[in-house]
């Protein structure tokens, strides 16, 4: 049953970012004006390694292939976008309500990432029927 979860787990946590890498590189234009919005140095770039990170870390979470340096990966890039897009000071009322709650629903993705980077990603996973270890 462990190990059932786990890999439910896994599916959650990485659906999200598969989505959303996919919906960038699908519509190009507005994820370009995404990070532009953010004021971030070469735009380009940055959509390129955002498309990057969550296709790449989302399938290695889900397939459990170099699971915790999937699990390592996004969790950099959650805490990194929380704190560019989600900022709460400054704000008041709705606004300030709707990016707290926002940035408490990454800290709990984040938690989920920390739990795969400590137990890592099960037996039904690529990392345990191929022998695979990431430290």
């Amino acid at each position: 049953m462990a190990d059932l979860g786990s890999l439910a787990a896994r599916l959650c946590l990485s659906v999200v970012f598969i989505w959303s890498g996919v919906t960038k590189l699908g519509d190009r234009a507005g994820g370009l004006a995404e990070v532009e919005a953010l004021g971030l140095p070469a735009p380009r770039l940055c959509l390129a390694l955002t498309i990057l990170c969550q296709i790449a870390g989302g399938l290695m979470v889900l397939l459990g292939f170099w699971t915790r340096l999937g699990a390592l990966m996004l969790l950099g890039f959650t805490t990194v976008a929380t704190l560019l897009a989600h900022g709460f000071s400054g704000l008041s009322g709705a606004a300030r309500q709707q990016q707290l709650t926002t940035s408490l629903e990454h800290l709990a993705i984040v938690g989920g990432f920390l739990l795969l980077l400590v137990h890592g990603a099960g037996s039904l996973s690529l990392d345990s029927v191929l022998g695979l270890r990431f430290p």
